[in-house]
C-alpha cells in the first residue's frame, strides 16, 4: 500500500510540475480572447444554449451548447449533440519564425501564409509523437482543399481540414465546400463569412479549421466498459494573429462534440454526458503540449 501511494504522490507531483511549466508557456484563455473572426469562437457562440439548470456546462464554457447535425443550413435542424468541452491556448511569438518557415509569400498584410505553416509545424510536431504510430495509414501530402485527410485513415478515425480563413483577404470557412467524396463533420459548423467581412476593426488574424471522427467502435468500447462519454469527433482551429511589429500571438483551439444520448423511452429530455474533470484537464495539458511542439518544430 505505502508503494502504491508513493507512486500515487510521485505521478500526481510529476503533473502539478509539468501542468505549470505547461501554464507559463502556453496559457489558457477564454473563447472571448480568440478574434472575432474565428471560426471556432463564431462555432459556440453560434450554438443553441440550454435553457434548463440541470444540463451540465461543457467544460471550458460557462453555458451549455447545443448542435444540430450535419449538413449546415440556414434553418436550425433538430437538436442531437452538444459540446461538452472547449479549450483555447495561446503563446506570443516572433513573428520571424513563422514566416521563415512558411511555403508561401506574404501579401498585403495578409496573415495567411503565417497560419498555414502553424498548421504544417503542428501537423509535423504530432507526427514526430507517438499517435502516428497507431492512427495513421499512407498520410498524404499536406494540401489546403476541404476534405483533405491531415491525419489517421478515411473515413475514421481521422483529421480533415474544414478549410482557411483570412480577415485580410476575406477568405472564409465554407462548410459546404467539403467534397462528397469525404467524410463529414459529426455537427453542424457555421460559416464565419460575415464576421471575416467585418474585421477590418481587428489586428490581422488569420486560421485553419480541422474537423475529426473517432472510430465509432472505439467510442461504444471506452462507453462499455469504462462508462466514459468518449466525444465521437469535433473541431480544431490554429489562429495567428500579428499584435505588433515584429510579434504574432497563435492559438489553439478544441471544441470536442458528442451526441446527446437519449434513452429508450425518453421522447423530449436527452442525456448530456461529458469526460470527468480528471481527463478534461490531462485534455488541456495536451493542448497546451500540442502548441508548444509546433512552436519548437517552427
Amino acid at each position: 500500500l505505502g508503494g502504491a501511494l508513493s507512486v500515487v504522490s510521485l505521478t500526481a507531483a510529476t503533473l502539478f510540475v509539468v501542468r505549470h511549466r505547461l501554464e507559463k508557456t502556453c496559457r489558457r484563455v477564454p473563447l472571448s480572447s480568440l478574434p472575432r473572426s474565428s471560426a471556432c469562437r463564431n462555432f459556440v457562440e453560434n450554438s443553441a444554449s440550454a435553457t434548463t439548470s440541470v444540463s451540465p456546462k461543457a467544460w471550458g464554457l460557462d453555458q451549455t451548447r447545443l448542435l444540430p447535425s450535419w449538413p449546415p443550413g440556414e434553418d436550425r435542424g433538430p437538436i442531437t449533440h452538444w459540446i461538452p468541452s472547449f479549450v483555447a491556448v495561446q503563446m506570443d511569438l516572433p513573428e520571424e519564425i513563422l514566416s521563415a518557415n512558411s511555403r508561401i509569400p506574404e501579401t498585403s498584410g495578409d496573415v495567411l501564409p503565417l497560419a498555414k505553416s502553424l498548421l504544417a509545424a503542428f501537423l509535423d510536431a504530432r507526427a514526430a509523437g507517438p499517435e502516428p504510430w497507431i492512427l495513421d495509414r499512407d498520410v498524404p501530402s499536406l494540401s489546403f482543399a476541404p476534405g483533405h485527410r491531415l491525419f489517421g485513415v478515411t473515413p475514421e478515425p481521422g483529421a480533415f481540414l474544414l478549410g482557411t480563413w483570412s480577415n485580410v483577404s476575406g477568405e472564409h470557412i465554407d462548410p459546404l465546400a467539403v467534397p462528397d467524396s469525404a467524410p463529414r463533420p459529426v455537427a453542424a459548423f457555421p460559416s464565419n463569412r460575415e464576421l471575416v467581412k467585418q474585421g477590418g476593426s481587428e489586428v490581422p488574424a488569420a486560421g485553419s479549421v480541422l474537423y475529426w471522427r473517432a472510430g465509432q467502435v472505439g467510442v461504444k468500447l471506452l462507453d462499455w466498459v469504462a462508462g466514459l462519454a468518449f466525444p465521437e469527433g469535433g473541431f480544431q482551429e490554429l489562429i495567428v494573429e500579428r499584435v505588433a511589429d515584429g510579434k504574432v500571438r497563435v492559438s489553439y483551439v478544441s471544441a470536442e462534440v458528442t451526441t446527446c444520448r437519449q434513452e429508450e423511452g425518453q421522447k423530449e429530455q436527452s442525456e448530456l454526458r461529458r469526460l470527468p474533470w480528471p481527463l478534461y484537464e490531462l485534455h488541456v495539458m495536451y493542448a497546451q503540449s500540442l502548441l508548444a511542439g509546433a512552436a519548437r518544430q517552427l
